[in-house]
């Protein structure tokens, strides 16, 4: 056989089996991450990490203003009650009557007369 060239062989067509359509999306393989899609993932997760610290921090120093507001808010409530209590205590008749003794008011032993007046029509 001297260099004789082989044709080539032609198979017969096979008639191609019709799929369904629900079938017919082919599932493309997942692509490989580039270095730039590392950049971009790593500068997310970076941003993300950032956020988080940055948040904690902000709860914590709003916690704490919580807590000094409400310690205020306890002095300022027993301050409060014990000025009603100086108020009140003040304001009794016998401690008046103590304290205006030194002035020449005395306390009355009789109850207020009313004191009427008619005007007369002309």
């Amino acid at each position: 056989m001297e260099n004789q060239e082989k044709e080539p062989v032609e198979l017969p067509e096979t008639p191609e089996t019709p799929q369904p359509e629900e079938t017919a999306a082919v599932v493309q393989p997942p692509k490989a991450i580039g270095p730039w899609g590392w950049v971009r993932f790593g500068s997310v997760v970076f941003l993300l990490m950032v956020f988080y610290i940055y948040n904690q921090h902000h709860a914590n120093k709003a916690l704490r203003k919580k807590d000094k507001l409400l310690k205020e808010l306890k002095e300022l409530h027993s301050e409060k009650i014990s000025l009603e209590s100086e108020i009140t205590n003040a304001s009794k008749q016998s401690e008046l009557a103590k304290k205006l003794e030194s002035t020449g008011l005395k306390e009355l032993n009789q109850p207020p007369v009313k004191i009427e007046y008619y005007k007369e029509k002309k």
